[in-house]
């Protein structure tokens, strides 16, 4: 009887053991898949639309991104332009963040904000920084003068005299630096952002100040009297390197992104909504809209693609 009772008893263990073991690869972990939208959005834009928020770096200058000041909302050529990217994109609110303009790399690649959209020229050295979405639109430089002034462009100032002013971190900053080195004016002045410069200019503090067209043609549709005795200088040129293509920026984290705003961007001007976003604040679309060409739409300064 013992021994049956020894045979039945390490039958018994077996058995458990056996058991134990199946149920232990049944109830087996599996490794998660990676979570992927329907749509195979990137990462980063299912992050923004659980937040709910796109949070885009300006530096307040009309009529390109700025807060209207009697309505609270955001405006100007790039707000359109994002926020209706963000709404297709199924990210439910844009906001902005106010910065000054030479700080906004700064400010994107700490993490302050998700996307630079404000009339940014796609430059070799902000490339080697940030990563530039396709162009968005492309414009020239400006030059503002008193009325009463004989400054009416490059070969009327007077190396002596001629004192011309340029908001820091802009394209512009640099020509008129160049046309100090050269020789062309006594000197450039940091004249703060464009409300700023303007009010100096009126105030005779400097004799110019170059900005990007786009504002000074905005201002004199739209705000003819914040530009009270000063004239937009006729005699002024481009030179090849100031004709700006303006692109939205983000950082290198998040090129996949960018490029799902560039397909929307596609969209959107086969649409004609770019033209209509130009129109609705006063700017002729034929100085500034391109077409999907890649030769005109795609930016080809970026230091990395992935």
């Amino acid at each position: 009887m013992k021994k049956n009772y020894v045979v039945l008893f390490v039958l018994s263990i077996c058995a458990a053991a056996v058991f134990t073991m199946s149920c232990s690869k049944k109830t087996e972990a599996k490794p998660a898949a990676a979570e992927s939208a329907p749509d195979g959005a990137s990462l980063f834009l299912q992050q923004l639309r659980k937040n709910g928020v796109l949070k885009v770096g300006s530096s307040g200058d009309s009529p390109f991104a700025y807060i209207d000041q009697k309505t609270g909302s955001f405006d100007g050529v790039d707000a359109e332009i994002i926020k209706e990217v963000a709404k297709r994109l199924g990210i439910a609110k844009v906001d902005m963040a106010l910065i000054p303009f030479s700080e906004l790399i700064l400010n994107l690649n700490s993490g302050n904000i998700d996307i630079i959209a404000d009339c940014m020229y796609t430059r070799a050295d902000r490339g080697e920084k940030v990563y530039f979405g396709d162009i968005w639109y492309t414009q020239g430089g400006g030059l503002l003068a008193s009325e009463k002034s004989p400054v009416n462009g490059q070969t009327t100032f007077d190396p002596k005299t001629t004192r011309v002013g340029y908001t820091e971190g802009t394209a512009w900053q640099y020509v008129v630096q160049g046309w100090q080195k050269d020789g062309l004016i006594k000197e450039a002045v940091g004249t703060g952002d464009q409300s700023e410069s303007i009010v100096a200019l009126q105030y005779g503090k400097i004799d110019a100040f170059l900005t990007d067209s786009t504002v000074i043609e905005s201002l004199f549709a739209n705000s003819p009297d914040t530009l009270k005795g000063l004239k937009l200088c006729t005699e002024y040129k481009d030179v090849p390197e100031t004709i700006g293509r303006i692109a939205p920026a983000v950082s290198f984290d998040h090129i996949a992104f960018m490029k799902e705003i560039n397909n929307v961007m596609i969209t959107l001007r086969d649409e004609g909504f770019i033209d209509e976003v130009f129109k609705k604040y006063g700017l002729d679309p034929k100085l500034h809209t391109i077409t999907n060409d890649p030769a005109q739409r795609v930016c080809t300064i970026n230091s990395r693609d992935n």
